[in-house]
């Protein structure tokens, strides 16, 4: 669907990426042409803490992340709540939440300013330890051993059915926005971005063939930490906390979602990942099948 942008513009940056800063206010500038409201937020030192950075994009239309994948997972935890979408932009290494790098930033800041850009919704995790509050993830929850060295008994039923116990270094449960992440490197698959399935995949299983397996979206993932051991949990690697043995953790789709403003066609997904995973060489040029005949 084509993206509008009728209000004001927020841009994040990360303090710790070189550049960011910089390329954060000539962004601010080029979104606040015309009398449009514009303003540079930066991420992991919001002085009024969390709420205050929610409350402010509440107010925005359109969210400019200036940084990486990183900033943009920060930033996408703000924006879920706050209904605001991402338009990333990538500084030095790879990524595939951000749409645009640096160099082009400015291009194609305006080319979403003028209408050319299009919404795509990512589906997010909700997990629950015990009781305590959910938390929400966009790339990935993560359960793993909490010594060095030493595996971990992880419990696993889906719909009140018992799946396995996966003795492993981890157990990755990843959106399919995360299945270009954690999960992809230790063997899962990938996902088209908007698909709503969940992945899971054990990370080094230990004598046991321990297949990636993929859920519909309405599954309902009960984890639990066995044989007396004890392990941590992560969500999109922001939020680390450790689990004692018996546990439970339920994993499940979550009310919230993210949505990333996109300036190419769906299909450009595939082109990027062959590009940024090297799948082809940089000088290889597809025939088109429909060409003209020999």
């Amino acid at each position: 669907m084509t993206f509008a942008v009728d209000g004001a513009v927020a841009v994040a940056y990360h303090p710790a990426v070189a550049g960011a800063e910089g390329v954060a206010q000539a962004l601010a500038r080029v979104a606040g042409e015309g009398g449009r409201r514009a303003w540079v937020e930066v991420m992991h030192e919001g002085g009024d803490g969390e709420s205050g950075i929610i409350e402010r994009l509440r107010g925005a239309a359109l969210l400019v992340c200036v940084g990486g994948d990183g900033t943009v997972l920060r930033a996408a935890a703000f924006a879920a709540q706050a209904g605001v979408p991402i338009f990333g932009v990538r500084m030095g290494r790879l990524g595939f939440l951000t749409e645009t790098i640096e160099p082009e930033a400015v291009g194609d800041l305006r080319r979403v300013l003028g209408g050319e850009a299009r919404l795509e919704r990512h589906a997010m995790l909700q997990a629950r330890v015990d009781e305590a509050e959910p938390v929400h993830a966009l790339n990935d929850v993560v359960i793993g051993r909490g010594t060095l060295g030493r595996t971990v008994s992880i419990g696993a039923s889906v719909d009140g059915v018992l799946l396995a116990e996966y003795r492993a270094d981890a157990l990755v449960i990843a959106t399919a926005t995360g299945s270009t992440g954690y999960a992809l490197s230790v063997g899962g698959p990938i996902l088209p971005p908007t698909s709503p399935e969940i992945v899971v995949v054990p990370v080094a299983p230990h004598l046991t063939r321990a297949n990636p397996l993929v859920l519909p979206a309405g599954a309902r993932l009960r984890l639990s930490v066995e044989r007396g051991e004890e392990a941590l949990i992560t969500a999109d690697g922001l939020l680390q906390a450790p689990i004692e043995s018996g546990t439970v953790v339920e994993v499940t789709a979550s009310p919230r979602s993210v949505e990333f403003v996109r300036l190419g066609a769906e299909n450009q997904f595939y082109a990027s990942l062959a590009r940024r995973l090297g799948w082809l060489r940089p000088d290889h040029v597809m025939e088109d099948p429909d060409g003209p005949a020999a």
